[in-house]
């Protein structure tokens, strides 16, 4: 009996590369994050990842920002352009291109100025970020089709909060004043109402059962568009019913926010224990 001689196919590589990467490269690291904690430990993971290619991390940056901020709009990552321009490192490592340029034209406009340099890229969990988000549409019907590509983010405030009841009646003042501060041309009222029932949605049904205090993130945040996003992250990654809850069949709130105007999205969090539930409201009269 013959035997087939197995044949050898290459590995796919574990991380993807932009640019050519030199003997001896020196590199920065750089992640983004709302959470310091979350920041320092990527930072970690990737210094680990550099050494075992034989790279000398040189310099770690990190920003505390959401992902579709525009890198121009980040104090950290300015610096990682002047490093870079100035030719002190010869490479950049980032857990993956979405989290310095979110959008498509921007992650393009990204390569073309490291190859320019010329620089090289190195991202080891690319894939990691997605722009697909579970999405219901207002006959409830849910897909994981993505999510609108939404213009770049122009001004934000967040603020964190006790996932308690309390706590609402601080989250509608706060959101009043800064909704004037971001100068967002929409109707206030309507946003200030679509933000209150998401995070009333949040504290009825995202709080520990076993009564710890938690926290919810608000993010107010005005595209280049003029459109709102309003982003309410809680501590629980499960969304149960989400389709009944638009319809309106498991209580209003959802089904007022899409009553209100706004388009309703959710995501898990990077780290998969907790989950972002956004509305997206363009300026403008709200629907009769």
């Amino acid at each position: 009996m013959t035997h087939a001689t197995p044949i050898a196919t290459p590995a796919a590589p574990s991380h993807k590369v932009v640019g050519t990467v030199p003997g001896h490269a020196r590199v920065v690291l750089y992640t983004s994050s709302c959470d310091s904690k979350i920041a320092l430990s990527a930072l970690t993971v990737l210094s680990d990842f550099a050494f075992r290619q034989g790279w000398t991390v040189v310099q770690e940056v990190y920003d505390l920002a959401p992902l579709d901020v525009p890198r121009h709009r980040r104090t950290g990552w300015r610096t990682v352009e002047q490093i870079l321009t100035n030719g002190e490192d010869t490479g950049l490592v980032a857990p993956a291109e979405q989290e310095i340029a979110w959008h498509p034209g921007d992650r393009t406009a990204l390569r073309v100025w490291l190859l320019g340099l010329p620089a090289f890229a190195a991202y080891p969990h690319a894939g990691r970020h997605s722009n697909t988000r579970l999405h219901s549409d207002f006959n409830g019907q849910t897909d994981t089709t993505p999510s609108p590509i939404y213009a770049p983010v122009d001004r934000h405030w967040a603020r964190s909060y006790t996932l308690r009841p309390e706590s609402l009646r601080q989250v509608r003042t706060d959101a009043y004043t800064r909704l004037t501060l971001l100068n967002w041309t929409g109707n206030n009222a309507a946003a200030v109402e679509v933000l209150a029932r998401l995070a009333k949605n949040a504290v009825v049904h995202a709080a520990p059962v076993n009564g710890t205090s938690a926290q919810m993130n608000v993010r107010l945040a005005v595209t280049e568009k003029d459109e709102l996003l309003i982003d309410v992250g809680d501590p629980s990654p499960e969304f149960p019913d989400c389709a009944a809850a638009i319809r309106g069949e498991k209580g209003r709130g959802l089904w007022d926010v899409r009553r209100l105007g706004a388009d309703v999205s959710w995501s898990l969090s990077e780290n998969g224990r907790g989950k972002t539930v956004r509305a997206h409201l363009l300026p403008g009269e709200v629907p009769a």
